[in-house]
């Protein structure tokens, strides 16, 4: 288990965890009682097929830079990290903060090289559109401005350690922009343990959960209608009386830069909805 985290960073940007979930009942070793779990994951791997409304949700939230010269800080675990296609990896117009427990140096060499081959073929794909564009005779768009979100990874072996590092590589100089909590568990675990405090201004970081709820939708009589997980999202509930306090539509969609209505959205074999959480202090 990753250590409790202790940083007090000095200004009051929020944490927000982004996660996709689905409801698990869960029987008691103790009682006939079942209580509800929100699973995250199987063997590694999302529980449920590729779903295009949550993953373009997931693009567009986290690689929206909130001002011009400002870009967002996805932080996450190494197996999360793995998860990523690795053409994909770092994510583009991202800061990918990767947290591991390795000493040796190999993780770290490993994301640098992939930062590198990634950064080339991104200013190879940008110089093929211009010369296209060129070649029709449009206007050609200027790449590279210092105003747009940067491509980056920083590789930590805490949570702690992460916020501390984008701070004083980005935060002080005010290049910073939102910072999210992207999984696993362990990872979403560290960063719900930390405790809200104050800066010198007596500010206090909100901590939110932006979630995307996610059912099966049941195709008739005996069908299965629950997803099988093996990893959950470390809450024991999301209700006042667990400190937590559920966010109206109108401040998830001010949190994430776009209209988020609440309503459930269908495709394929599944619903899904987004909302919000900002925890109680």
């Amino acid at each position: 288990m990753l250590p409790p985290t202790t940083h007090q960073i000095p200004h009051s940007l929020p944490l927000t965890l982004v996660v996709a979930t689905t409801p698990i009942r869960v029987a008691s070793s103790t009682s006939n009682d079942a209580s509800t779990r929100l699973g995250i994951g199987l063997k590694g791997t999302l529980p449920w097929p590729r779903i295009k409304a949550d993953m373009s949700f997931f693009a567009r939230t986290t690689s929206r830079a909130p001002a011009a010269g400002t870009t967002n800080a996805i932080i996450m675990g190494r197996k999360t990290y793995d998860s990523v296609p690795k053409h994909l990896r770092p994510l583009g117009k991202r800061i990918s903060v990767i947290v591991t427990r390795d000493t040796s140096g190999s993780v770290r060499e490993g994301v640098l090289k992939e930062l590198e081959a990634r950064k080339m073929k991104m200013a190879e794909t940008a110089k093929a559109k211009a010369q296209a564009a060129a070649a029709e005779g449009k206007e050609v768009e200027q790449n590279g401005s210092t105003d747009e979100p940067i491509t980056d990874a920083l590789v930590t072996h805490s949570l702690d350690s992460a916020l501390s590092e984008l701070d004083a590589v980005y935060g002080a100089s005010g290049r910073l922009g939102k910072i999210y909590i992207i999984g696993g568990a362990e990872i979403y675990g560290a960063a719900l343990r930390m405790k809200a405090v104050a800066d010198a201004t007596q500010t206090k970081r909100p901590v939110r959960i932006v979630m995307t709820n996610i059912v099966r939708k049941a195709e008739g009589e005996g069908a299965k209608n629950e997803f099988e997980c093996d990893t959950f999202f470390p809450v024991q509930g999301l209700t006042p009386e667990d400190g937590w306090r559920t966010a109206s539509p109108a401040e998830v969609s001010e949190w994430v830069g776009e209209t988020v209505t609440g309503e459930w959205i269908q495709e394929g074999e599944v619903e899904v909805q987004m909302v919000g959480y900002e925890r109680l202090d």
